[in-house]
């Protein structure tokens, strides 16, 4: 399955994936430097039904050097009507949206990171401005 980035990638120079987590139309961040993908902890929060507490841990460095240990979750992402189970370290991003949201207006979920990338199969396309999962 090909799924165009080029909106976000012309937009913000940001290659960006639409999905869905419990009906509800999430955008997160494609990372290829992520080693977890991760949930903003305000997504978690508002929709702890949507996912399964796992009873693991994962340590996180973020962009200021801090490691930091977060609770692991999965939920039922899905994408232009395919369904993938999906892990997500939950992360406290709440400064990080808010200046993306104030200098962009866009509002991120979360980011897709290596795992996801390599469960799914996927292939960055950016000359075709495109993503392909599953092939």
């Amino acid at each position: 399955m090909k799924y165009s980035i080029a909106t976000g990638i012309q937009k913000l120079s940001m290659p960006l994936l639409n999905v869905k987590i419990a009906n509800l139309k999430l955008t997160f961040l494609i990372d290829t430097g992520a080693t977890h993908n991760v949930i903003a902890s305000f997504v978690y929060e508002q929709m702890k039904d949507a996912f399964v507490l796992l009873n693991d841990k994962n340590k996180i460095m973020g962009v200021e050097g801090n490691s930091k240990e977060t609770p692991i979750v999965e939920a039922l992402v899905i994408i232009a009507g395919t369904s993938m189970r999906t892990k997500f370290s939950v992360v406290n991003m709440n400064d990080t949206i808010i200046q993306l949201q104030d200098e962009t207006g866009l509002q991120l979920h979360g980011l897709l990171g290596i795992p996801f990338l390599m469960d799914n199969n996927c292939i960055l396309n950016f000359s075709n401005q495109e993503i392909t999962i599953g092939e």
